[in-house]
């Protein structure tokens, strides 16, 4: 058994190798598994093994039918989002390590999204505030959109890791406080965001940071606040 892991974790690493050599490229076809098995002079379980392991890992997606078989995943940020989410759903990482991760970070993305934003990330976040405010008004205020704000300050920062990283904690945080309307702190975020905004446009990090630093005091407070009403926060 341990002779068969270590067949089929070198066969692995040996095709994620190829993979970073530029020998198969995104959306390229892996060879069959008889022929891997060849190459390597074990069973088809073994190379099986190997893609399967490949394929948890979001390396490489497997397709049915005459054009089927192993081809290498298109790089993109939803392997993020379900890393991300399920360590929270099963890997008993709690909405607190998440939001204490993000108060760590998000104070540094707010000064380089004010150095690095464009003038289409400013039109994009004026269009979520106003969406923010028109569902106040209407009494039913979009939280998710409200928490949605955070990814676009980390993608004014123009990086595509930080973006991905972004994107997976805002969705987990878009489920967990997607509760019932709540005006009054739909209203605190809203100016939280329109702060954001100001700072960004005019390109003042030093201030971003700071209020982003206060939006998180403000959250902590609205999750020890739901903790003690009973409602159900990981």
């Amino acid at each position: 058994m341990s002779n068969k892991k270590r067949i089929s974790d070198t066969i692995k690493s040996d095709l994620k190798q190829a993979v970073l050599d530029g020998v198969y490229k995104p959306g390229d076809k892996l060879s069959p598994e008889i022929e891997i098995a060849r190459k390597y002079g074990v069973s088809k379980v073994s190379a099986r093994e190997a893609l399967r392991e490949l394929e948890s890992e979001g390396l490489i997606v497997k397709k049915r039918g005459i054009f089927g078989g192993s081809f290498v995943a298109e790089p993109g940020a939803e392997k993020i989002v379900d890393v991300v989410t399920n360590a929270f759903l099963f890997g008993g990482v709690t909405v607190t390590d998440l939001a204490e991760f993000r108060q760590i970070l998000e104070p540094g993305l707010a000064r380089l999204a004010a150095k690095r934003r464009t003038e289409s990330d400013l039109a994009l976040m004026e269009e979520y505030i106003a969406a923010i405010h028109l569902s106040i008004e209407k009494g039913d205020p979009d939280q998710t959109k409200a928490i949605g704000f955070h990814k676009l300050i980390a993608d004014a920062c123009h990086n595509r890791f930080i973006s991905g990283l972004m994107g997976a904690l805002v969705h987990v945080f878009q489920q967990v406080l997607d509760k019932e309307p709540d005006l009054e702190t739909a209203r605190k975020d809203v100016r939280f965001n329109e702060l954001f905004f100001e700072h960004i446009k005019a390109r003042d990090g030093e201030k971003a940071e700071v209020v982003m630093q206060e939006h998180f005091n403000a959250l902590e407070e609205i999750i020890r606040q739901r903790r003690e009403n009973g409602e159900t926060i990981t």
